[in-house]
């Protein structure tokens, strides 16, 4: 009797523990994995993180505040959605690094298709203020035909070089078009 209680006591206090150790574990990994240090390890990142830094999103504005990558380039709509884009788009960049030819991807046409990359709950969680905004505020007027449903756009559809300053000048020229560097 006294060794079932002993085991049952164990168990009770060692798996929270272990919950608690794995949570930690996660949380340190996934702040470790979201910034411009992490994801400038791949050389290819180096533009956008260059960039990034002279934007008002990367901490070039009055307060010195910076997003983190994943602030944008991941879903925020919940934490399974979040870690689900994260593993996927993770798992896509090392498989990229390893058997792609780095110099032949076409930067320059990515741009074109930022709205699967650049996601609105993200833009969403810093800019809700934006939704809130009513009357004859100039932000809430320029806005509301999105929060109205009237029109299909995401935010990157309308603010084209967000997060980015002067990214298009800074990649290098597509390789499709023939143009040299």
């Amino acid at each position: 009797m006294k060794k079932a209680l002993l085991v049952i006591v164990l168990v009770m206090v060692l798996v929270p523990l272990g919950v608690m150790a794995s949570w930690m574990l996660t949380e340190a990994s996934l702040k470790a994995t979201s910034g411009p240090d992490f994801c400038t390890t791949c050389h290819t990142m180096e533009p956008f993180a260059r960039t990034f830094q002279d934007d008002v999103h990367g901490g070039n504005n009055p307060r010195g505040l910076a997003a983190q990558c994943t602030d944008c380039h991941l879903r925020h709509d919940n934490v399974a959605s979040y870690l689900w884009t994260k593993a996927r788009f993770g798992l896509h960049d090392v498989w990229a690094q390893l058997t792609y030819d780095l110099d032949a991807i076409d930067w320059q046409a990515g741009l074109a298709h930022r709205e699967h990359y650049v996601f609105d709950s993200g833009c969403l969680r810093c800019h809700r203020d934006l939704e809130d905004a009513r009357g004859n505020n100039p932000a809430f007027v320029a806005h509301r035909p999105y929060f109205l449903g009237e029109i299909e756009k995401q935010c990157v559809s309308c603010h084209a070089q967000v997060g980015h300053r002067e990214l298009a000048a800074a990649l290098a020229p597509s390789p499709n078009r023939g143009d040299s560097p």
